[in-house]
């Protein structure tokens, strides 16, 4: 324990955390100060002030120790801790003016109230070390056990007066019960804390004939006994007869078996009686060292918890299992100073810190690599399914991938009750960082992985229809311009929305509507108090993030963005009964159009213009107008079947019947299967049937077979018919709709479904792609296209009164010179990009960063950004954060799932914190009771 008396301990502990600590703090202010009041402001800077000069005077006095190579003393101890304490209790006794219950909890990074403490208790553990050290007589015997009586004493102390005086405590509206009971209950926890300490220093440093004579029995209780014992009752095992419960942990989910594994194989290293033989000693050391990490991780999850152990005594009797961790880092400390003392006379210094060193780091490495084993594999399986190469073959080990999709989900944001996170402490930080890039993966996307590679569990598909309110558009006026050096023009529709229907509760406005190609939204408004409010661009996934959030705290958000092809979700929200709202949507097109908004018909421009028919080209990407394709002859491209084929997992039995359905279906149509083609599709397509060894693998992956033959045949000549033969469609993977490929398929929207009856049913590609249209279909490819050639290669475009767009390369690359600011051709580029990267999904991953930065740069949105109406600068700061955030990770992770509040606590843990809070939330519940006491 003398080594702790290095003055240089007081950087890592207690600086550092500072620091921490206040750069947290600042970051928070940054974002809400906007909706502080100057009151609120001055105890922000009140107490970072006196954090600042805590720190500054432990940093400044522990230097000057330093260099004047003394030791910590008593005085500075007692100075740190009692500083400490002040700065903690003043922090938690302004908490509701520090961080008003006016701002939502999603404006802030984390639980920030729980900082203050988290970051300063190792201060007040290691000023309490100190204290203990300089106050045990080290020229006298001091009894252990008379410490421990005292310390019992105290828990005695506090049940008493929980049992029999609390109850009759007079309840006087003043300060003074708040503040006695708080310091009353710090100044009991310190007294118990410093005399347990003390004992059990004193009981190790004098090497007790009853410590030696028992200390197998010692050692067996607290390195094994009891922390099996708190992981039992941590994770619910008393409350539940099933052994591998689901309850989320009261401290953590500590149910892995690797915490059990690791509790016994530490308690074993500790108990096993130490070696004489010098060489067995230094591996004996070693593994103490190993095993050190395990008892130094739960010592840092209990410590801020430390002060709650003497209260849970007192309150429901398991406190002792809170004292566990700490006791045991005491011991398994004073083991690896014992051993070193051994052996540092046959070993050297230097040996024994790199050995000892390289063991500790052993299983905070193991835990690294294996996180980073399981980024390559989800990185590798998000390629597949959402960015893939499709000339690539994918070799993803199945076994790797289930586990990590269990870690994946073990480690998401769950909420138990209060303290019940369903997180590990600190490991699901850190796997949240360097696996998930501080986002995350949503059941959806989970569930469809699931679905591929295993074939099971549902997936989670996402309502693009919800349920729609009253709002109404009750006006509707346009404004068009004519920018004659771009000849494109920028029309505003501007909208008065009302809602009509009496109610209680707030409404949304929400709707969707096509835009055609070369047609782009260039700015938004929402009128927002009488003020318009001109939209912020943003990537997409965090605008969408930040919408849910604010409407779940019924403020004034807008949205518009991109759902799947030129389709386009307009969303506003709050309506009050009978309110009418304000807003318009800037569009900046080639040609006059019309739009259909909630079935009201829309003319951009005037059809009148000499000018407004004009086609248009650069180097990758030409605009067909609408009256140019009308001067081109329509064709009739040749279609061919293409019959996919349910290969998945468990239809071994079923192929021999499907592919004789197939044979049947040919037989019956021979002018369409002289060229037919079969493809075998489990989580893969593939283009022959292998041999009966073929293992039938994962689900019926339809979605990725679709993809791949639409791509391939890209302005072929010829155009797939595809005849899907399973027995159970509803299993098949498939995304809602196809709308983003719709230029791929011009002739023909829908695919068939062969029934066991020989029978057609048909479901549309660029719509609801699970819907039944027709339940007896039959063939009809009557739909022309347009052929339009450049130079010697024809292109095949949809045969329609809209423009439409030709990808002359399908990848190329733009330059920052080539988007503009307010430019119809680089909303042009970036439109044709992203077609490209549709055909080549592999190059968004690499490309999506440049195109929203692309897009911020044009003030366009593209389907990788989104307009988004705000309320306030607080709310722009949050989207900031979360874009960068989001903007830093993999384009397949996702934000949060769901806003998630928080619960209300259980009956026990609010049993461990009443006697430390109760003054004080009944002082604020008394200030309260004027204004919230109703009949």
């Amino acid at each position: 324990m003398k080594n702790l008396l290095n003055p240089k301990w007081i950087f890592i502990i207690n600086t550092l955390p500072v620091l921490v600590l206040m750069i947290i703090g600042f970051q928070e202010f940054f974002v809400i100060k906007t909706l502080l009041s100057a009151e609120t402001i001055w105890e922000w800077k009140n107490h970072a002030f006196w954090l600042l000069a805590f720190g500054l005077i432990n940093f400044g006095f522990s230097l000057f120790l330093v260099l004047k190579k003394r030791k910590i003393r008593a005085d500075f101890a007692l100075f740190m801790l009692l500083s400490t304490i002040a700065f903690i209790y003043s922090y938690y006794s302004n908490i509701d003016k520090i961080i008003p219950s006016s701002i939502p909890n999603w404006m802030l990074s984390g639980e920030t109230m729980f900082y203050v403490g988290t970051f300063l208790m190792p201060t007040l553990a290691y000023s309490l070390f100190i204290i203990v050290f300089h106050f045990t007589p080290k020229d006298k015997k001091v009894s252990p056990w008379l410490n421990f009586a005292y310390a019992l004493l105290v828990t005695l102390t506090w049940y008493i007066f929980a049992q029999l005086i609390l109850p009759l405590w007079k309840n006087i509206d003043t300060d003074f019960n708040v503040h006695f009971l708080i310091i009353a209950s710090i100044s009991g926890v310190l007294i118990f804390l410093f005399f347990l300490i003390r004992g059990l220093y004193i009981l190790m440093q004098n090497k007790s004939k009853f410590l030696q004579k028992y200390q197998l029995v010692w050692k067996i209780i607290f390195s094994l006994i009891l922390p099996i014992i708190g992981l039992l009752v941590n994770n619910g095992v008393f409350k539940n007869s099933d052994f591998h419960t689901n309850s989320f942990g009261i401290f953590g989910d500590f149910n892995s078996l690797w915490f059990y594994f690791l509790t016994v194989f530490n308690a074993i290293v500790l108990c096993i009686p130490n070696f004489k033989n010098k060489k067995y000693r230094l591996f004996q050391f070693l593994f103490r060292a190993f095993t050190f990490a395990f008892t130094f991780y739960f010592f840092l999850v209990f410590l801020p918890f430390l002060p709650l152990s003497v209260i849970a005594i007192v309150a429901i009797g398991f406190g002792f299992l809170m004292l566990s961790p700490l006791i045991l880092f005491l011991f398994h400390s004073f083991q690896l100073a014992e051993d070193y003392a051994f052996l540092k006379n046959y070993f050297s210094n230097h040996l024994l810190t790199t050995t000892s060193t390289v063991a500790f780091l052993i299983i905070p490495t193991v835990i690294t690599l294996k996180y980073l084993n399981d980024k390559r594999i989800l990185t590798k399986t998000l390629e597949f399914v959402y960015t893939p190469n499709y000339s690539k073959n994918y070799n993803i080990n199945l076994n790797s991938l289930e586990n990590t999709l269990k870690i994946v989900k073990s480690y998401k944001n769950k909420r138990g009750d209060f303290l019940e996170s369903g997180k590990i402490p600190y490991l699901s930080s850190y796997f949240n960082w360097l696996v998930l890039d501080n986002l995350t993966l949503s059941d959806a996307k989970i569930s469809k992985i699931e679905k591929i590679f295993f074939g099971k569990s549902e997936i989670v598909l996402f309502d693009n229809n919800p349920p729609k309110d009253s709002i109404k558009i009750k006006d509707i006026s346009t404004k068009t311009t004519f920018d004659t050096k771009q000849r494109t023009y920028k029309t505003w529709i501007n909208f008065d929305l009302k809602d009509e229907e009496k109610h209680s509760g707030n409404h949304e406005f929400s709707t969707e509507f096509n835009i055609p190609d070369g047609c782009f939204i260039s700015n938004y408004y929402l009128e927002v108090n009488g003020k318009k409010e001109f939209g912020i661009l943003a990537e997409k996934k965090s605008a969408m993030w930040i919408y849910s959030q604010i409407r779940n705290y019924q403020k004034d958000p807008g949205i518009l963005n991109y759902l799947t092809g030129n389709r386009i979700s307009f969303r506003v929200f709050p309506f009050t009964n009978n309110e009418t709202r304000k807003t318009g949507i800037e569009f900046m097109h080639k040609e006059p159009l019309k739009l259909n908004i909630e079935n009201q018909e829309i003319q951009l421009g005037n059809v009148s213009d000499t000018h407004r028919n004009s086609s248009f080209e650069n180097k990758d990407i030409k605009y067909i107008s609408t009256a140019e394709k009308q001067n081109i002859k329509p064709v009739f491209r040749t279609p061919y079947l293409c019959f996919l084929i349910d290969d998945s997992q468990g239809k071994e039995k079923q192929t021999a019947a499907l592919l004789k359905r197939v044979k049947k279906f040919k037989s019956e149509y021979p002018e369409y299967a002289k060229n037919s083609q079969n493809g075998y599709v489990d989580y893969d397509l593939k283009q022959s049937l292998y041999t009966k060894s073929t293992e039938y693998k994962g689900g019926f992956n339809l979605d990725r077979a679709i993809k791949k033959l639409l791509i391939k045949n890209y302005n072929s000549g010829e155009f797939p018919v595809f005849i899907v033969v399973t027995d159970s469609l509803q299993n098949a993977i498939l995304e809602s709709n196809y709308a983003d490929l719709r230029f791929t398929f011009p002739d023909n929207d829908l695919y068939y479904n062969l029934k066991s009856d020989g029978n057609l049913q048909s479901f549309s590609l660029s719509q609801n792609s699970k819907k039944l249209i027709e339940n007896n279909a039959i063939f009809n490819f009557n739909q022309s296209v347009i052929p339009y050639k450049i130079a010697s290669k024809t292109y095949y475009l949809e045969n329609n009164n809209l423009p439409s767009l030709i990808l002359k390369s399908d990848h190329f690359t733009i330059s920052n010179n080539d988007i503009k600011e307010g430019s119809w051709n680089s909303g042009l580029l970036m439109q044709g990009q992203f077609m490209a990267q549709t055909l080549h999904p592999e190059l968004k991953e690499k490309e999506w960063l440049n195109s929203v930065k692309n897009s911020f740069k044009s003030k366009i949105m593209t389907p990788y950004t989104s307009y988004l109406v705000v309320e306030n600068e607080a709310q722009k700061l949050v989207l900031k954060r979360k874009q960068e955030q989001v903007l830093n990770g993999n384009i397949s992770l996702d934000t949060d799932e769901e806003t998630q509040s928080m619960p209300e606590p259980n009956l026990i843990i609010i049993g461990v914190l009443i006697v430390l809070f109760i003054a004080f939330k009944e002082y604020k519940n008394k200030k309260l009771q004027p204004k919230n006491l109703k009949c």
